[in-house]
Order: C-alpha cells, then sequence, then structure tokens
C-alpha cells in the first residue's frame, strides 16, 4: 500500500482508489444538479466525508445535508442515495467496510 492523492482524481464521477481485504477508498465528484445514481445499500458500512462542496445524502427516507469537512455513516443495508443541489462540484470519498465494489 502506498500513499494515494486525492486531489487528483477531482472531476472523475466515480473512481475506486485502493482495495484490501476489509476496507476500499473510492472518490466521487458530482456537478451542479448531478446525482449518484440509482438509490442503493451494500452488505456493509459506507463512511462518506465531504472534500469539497455541500452534498444532500438521503439514508432510508432521512435526509441530510453533509458540508465541506464533514463526514455521515451510511449502515449496512440502509437504502441511500447521494445529490448535489448546489450551483458547485461536490467532490467527496468513500469507505467501504467491507469493500463494496
Amino acid at each position: 500500500m502506498k500513499p494515494i492523492d486525492i486531489l487528483e482524481h477531482r472531476g472523475e464521477f466515480f473512481k475506486v482508489l485502493d482495495t484490501t481485504g476489509n476496507s476500499q477508498i473510492a472518490v466521487m465528484t458530482l456537478n451542479p444538479g448531478q446525482d449518484s445514481g440509482p438509490e442503493e445499500k451494500h452488505p456493509g458500512d459506507q463512511m462518506v466525508y465531504v472534500i469539497e462542496g455541500e452534498a444532500e445524502v438521503t439514508i432510508e427516507q432521512q435526509t441530510h445535508r453533509v458540508r465541506m469537512g464533514e463526514c455521515i455513516i451510511i449502515p449496512e443495508m440502509a437504502k441511500h442515495h447521494i445529490y448535489n443541489r448546489t450551483d458547485s462540484n461536490v467532490f467527496l470519498m468513500s469507505v467501504y467496510a467491507p469493500p463494496a465494489y
């Protein structure tokens, strides 16, 4: 394992950066008005950390605004969706435990 410059991947819609047997790191950029795709759920926890911008994260029909520097945990098997309802890009990192992709 070696350090990864996450900022090099700013602008990519979704990219898995590294995976071990127990966890996985991925980044996502959402343009204004864009969302993460179909609502989904994973067999493990997902931690979302907003690096830039502000995301709207819906977990089991409860909506949270997550701003730059904040994070939120999506529990295993919880239906969730991420939206960008702002006029600026949202750049975020997710940690999945165990790996989801």
